[in-house]
């Protein structure tokens, strides 16, 4: 026994600090996207050391800040949250983010603070969210342990700091150059979370990047600001139009955009994506039904295509799988549904040209044939043609095994006579 000890003592020192650091990278404005990324990467960062989220940011909606705030402030797994690049900021929402975390560190020439927040594009001083926010910001400086005073100046002042001063101040733990550095001054400090004190390794851990999936970077898109004000203008006003002139189709289109609208203002992304696959099954069965233009076919498939990448994140309850190959199965999704649809609009294209046809003879006039039956004038019997058996009007009296020769075509009858 005392030789396994000494032997497993030995190799303690070999193993500290292995492992991996996820590392997350925030830029521009914070909006659902951002806090999808965050909050399903979160949610699959158990087993790493700890969590790296570098940001770079001017702010964003309140809604995502704090569905980002709750995700880090529930994770097992500590959250270092590392302004960078130098010269870049965390501002208004990148403050709150920041002090949510397990440790705070600032590169070079960067800014935080101005927090207060902003209502309808105008800064508000209303008591009630200015107090909830004062004391949200200095609940989180006081689990972490840091500055309770100037955190609420965040909110009530719109201070900013450098991160000398920040440091100076208590309000973060580390300044840093770049990943490298921070990743060794980090190493071994204890930092305090909802569960308790946990210690950071980072010697020798790899570092791995997770970039956003295909979902999240659709959400991207839509969240930019400019993007989800003109599909919802643009929505509101096609479905007006389709509304005032039914029967073109408009008022479909005009749904569709509101909700893609919607989604990049932070709508329920579930409700979203389950309303783009009714309307995408909407549009293709009533291409099957009434076989009018393929475009229906297109717009049904698109909208099928991004509503499953939009509702598929990952199946309810424990999943054991890693979030790799999540963001991969919403792409196979995608280039699946594009194939499917594709070869289905090509057959069902083929089918239309079909079905659209006006019928046509079979056998054309003046085709030679001989009778089967004795067919008197005006009657009906049947002849071989082509060297098929078909249905025939005789305009003057056929015998059996009589040549005949057609010379028209009547509700599906071949009319036929004696070849002189």
């Amino acid at each position: 026994m005392g030789i396994l000890m000494l032997y497993l003592s030995l190799l303690a020192p070999l193993g500290e600090g292995q492992g991996e650091i996820m590392w997350l990278s925030v830029s521009g404005t914070i909006s659902p996207a951002t806090a999808e990324y965050i909050v399903t990467s979160l949610e699959g960062a158990q087993g790493y050391n700890a969590v790296l989220i570098t940001i770079d940011t001017f702010g964003g909606l309140g809604d995502s800040t704090f569905k980002i705030i709750d995700a880090m402030l529930n994770s097992s797994t500590p959250v270092i949250v590392y302004v960078y690049p130098p010269g870049g900021q965390a501002l208004s929402a990148g403050t709150y983010i920041l002090m949510a975390s397990s440790l705070a560190a600032m590169a070079p020439y960067t800014t935080i603070g101005s927090a207060q927040p902003v209502v309808d594009g105008v800064p508000t001083n209303e008591s009630k969210l200015i107090n909830f926010l004062v004391e949200k910001m200095k609940t989180m400086a006081r689990l972490h342990g840091r500055n309770e005073t100037q955190a609420a100046r965040f909110v009530t002042h719109n201070d900013n700091l450098g991160p000398e001063a920040a440091l100076r101040h208590g309000v973060i733990e580390v300044v840093a150059a770049d990943v490298n550095e921070l990743l060794k001054k980090v190493d071994g400090s204890v930092v305090k979370t909802i569960y308790g004190e946990r210690v950071i390794k980072t010697l020798g851990a790899e570092l791995v990047r997770v970039d956003p999936g295909v979902r999240v970077q659709v959400l991207q898109f839509l969240s930019d600001p400019l993007v989800s004000g003109l599909l919802l203008t643009l929505g509101v006003l096609i479905l007006i139009v389709g509304l005032s002139s039914p029967g073109f189709g408009a008022e479909l289109v005009g749904a569709v955009l509101v909700i893609l609208g919607l989604v990049g203002q932070g709508f329920n992304l579930n409700w979203a994506g389950l309303a783009l696959l009714v309307l995408g099954a909407v549009l293709i069965l009533y291409e099957f039904h009434s076989g009018g233009i393929m475009a229906a076919m297109i717009g049904g498939i698109i909208l099928l295509s991004l509503g499953l990448i939009l509702i598929v994140r990952a199946p309810p309850g424990v999943v054991y799988v890693s979030q790799e190959w999540l963001n991969e199965l919403q792409l196979a999704i995608g280039l699946v549904a594009i194939f499917g649809g594709g070869v289905t609009a090509y057959v069902l294209f083929k089918v239309l040209r079909v079905v659209r046809k006006k019928s046509y003879e079979l056998a054309p006039t003046a085709s030679i044939g001989r009778s089967v039956d004795d067919i008197d004038a005006g009657k009906i019997g049947y002849v071989v043609v082509a060297g098929e058996y078909r249905r025939a009007k005789a305009l003057k009296p056929v015998k059996a095994n009589q040549t005949i020769k057609v010379v028209g075509y009547e509700n599906k009858l071949l009319l036929v006579e004696p070849l002189e």
